[in-house]
Protein backbone atom coordinates (compact mmCIF):
# COMPACT_ATOMS: atom_id res chain seq x y z
CA UNK A 1 0.00 0.00 0.00
CA UNK A 2 1.11 3.38 -1.13
CA UNK A 3 0.70 6.67 1.49
CA UNK A 4 0.08 9.99 1.10
CA UNK A 5 0.23 12.43 3.51
CA UNK A 6 -1.09 16.09 3.47
CA UNK A 7 0.33 17.93 5.85
CA UNK A 8 -0.17 21.75 7.26
CA UNK A 9 3.15 23.13 8.11
CA UNK A 10 3.85 25.78 10.92
CA UNK A 11 4.45 28.08 8.06
CA UNK A 12 0.82 27.46 7.29
CA UNK A 13 1.91 26.28 3.99
CA UNK A 14 0.17 22.71 3.07
CA UNK A 15 3.11 19.89 1.89
CA UNK A 16 2.10 16.45 -0.63
CA UNK A 17 4.40 13.49 0.05
CA UNK A 18 4.26 10.35 -1.61
CA UNK A 19 5.70 7.42 0.60
CA UNK A 20 8.10 9.64 2.43
CA UNK A 21 9.09 12.06 -0.31
CA UNK A 22 7.48 15.62 -0.50
CA UNK A 23 6.61 15.90 -3.58
CA UNK A 24 4.29 19.50 -3.62
CA UNK A 25 3.95 22.19 -1.62
CA UNK A 26 0.40 24.33 -1.79
CA UNK A 27 -0.81 27.40 -0.41
CA UNK A 28 -4.19 26.23 0.49
CA UNK A 29 -5.75 23.15 2.00
CA UNK A 30 -8.02 22.80 -0.94
CA UNK A 31 -5.18 22.73 -3.82
CA UNK A 32 -2.89 20.27 -1.60
CA UNK A 33 -6.25 17.94 -0.92
CA UNK A 34 -6.59 18.28 -5.00
CA UNK A 35 -3.79 17.28 -5.97
CA UNK A 36 -3.17 14.48 -3.64
CA UNK A 37 -6.55 12.97 -4.75
CA UNK A 38 -5.75 13.14 -8.36
CA UNK A 39 -2.36 11.57 -7.96
CA UNK A 40 -3.95 9.12 -5.81
CA UNK A 41 -6.80 8.04 -7.65
CA UNK A 42 -4.14 7.23 -10.61
CA UNK A 43 -2.50 5.05 -8.47
CA UNK A 44 -5.56 3.03 -7.65
CA UNK A 45 -6.59 2.78 -11.55
CA UNK A 46 -2.75 1.02 -12.06
CA UNK A 47 -4.14 -1.23 -9.40
CA UNK A 48 -2.31 -0.25 -6.00
CA UNK A 49 -3.88 0.27 -2.77
CA UNK A 50 -3.30 4.13 -1.26
CA UNK A 51 -3.71 5.85 2.09
CA UNK A 52 -4.35 9.37 2.64
CA UNK A 53 -3.65 11.03 5.72
CA UNK A 54 -4.33 14.75 6.29
CA UNK A 55 -2.49 16.04 9.51
CA UNK A 56 -0.94 19.23 10.97
CA UNK A 57 2.90 19.70 11.65
CA UNK A 58 3.67 18.97 15.39
CA UNK A 59 4.50 22.10 17.51
CA UNK A 60 7.96 22.59 19.30
CA UNK A 61 7.87 24.63 22.20
CA UNK A 62 9.27 27.77 20.62
CA UNK A 63 6.63 27.57 17.80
Amino acid sequence: MERFVVTRTRKGLWSVSHDGETFAIFPTEEEALSATFARAAERRRAGINVAIVVTHALKTPDT
